[in-house]
């Protein structure tokens, strides 16, 4: 009876490891497409030599990041082929000499065309002067599987301040944060 006890824990706790290894990543190899590494190729609007990739600190965590000037709606996009079960993984913030000078932050917006339509993904208005839970990294993670096995432009903006806003690029020193497509 123990012997048969013993058998039956042991075939139960070998599938949950396996379920475990089969939902959460088979192993813990997630594939990751590096944005940063691409940055060179990526096409940048209005002019190049307003994007720069830097060391950013926020709130005591450092990621390499590509950092803007400010500047009236900037836009880098990137030509990439989107993997099945693709996810967007990126991190939003402004430089910390943003938090104390005056200004009405900036919104972030990233969205995908394939040539035909643009979808947005997701915008996300960051303040750091007037809201101090903004002044850190914020994550961010978009869900890419229905682009899964096509060639899209992959599309991050950046406007001067939120919709209905005065345009004001005061102290606009926005950041995307270590931008990865990560395949689960």
């Amino acid at each position: 009876m123990k012997g048969n006890r013993a058998v039956l824990t042991a075939v139960v706790i070998v599938g949950v490891v396996l379920l475990g290894w089969w939902l959460f990543g088979r192993g813990g190899n997630v594939a990751r497409i590096d944005l940063l590494t691409t940055f060179d190729g990526a096409q940048k609007r209005p002019d190049a030599s307003l994007f720069s990739i830097a060391d950013v600190t926020l709130a005591g965590e450092t990621k390499k990041a590509i950092a803007i000037a400010p500047s009236p709606g900037t836009r880098i996009t990137w030509r990439v082929r989107i993997p099945d079960d693709g996810w967007l993984w990126v991190s939003l913030g402004m430089k910390p000499e943003a938090w104390q000078a005056q200004g009405d932050g900036v919104l972030f917006m990233v969205g995908i065309s394939d040539g035909r339509a643009f979808d947005p993904l997701f915008t996300q208005h960051v303040n750091p002067y007037a809201n101090s839970t903004d002044r850190r990294w914020i994550p961010v993670k978009v869900d890419l599987s229905t682009y899964g096995g096509e060639e899209v432009d992959l599309i991050f903006n950046i406007y001067g301040s939120p919709p209905g806003g005065s345009g004001d690029i005061n102290n606009d020193h926005a950041v995307w944060g270590a931008p990865e497509i990560v395949v689960r």
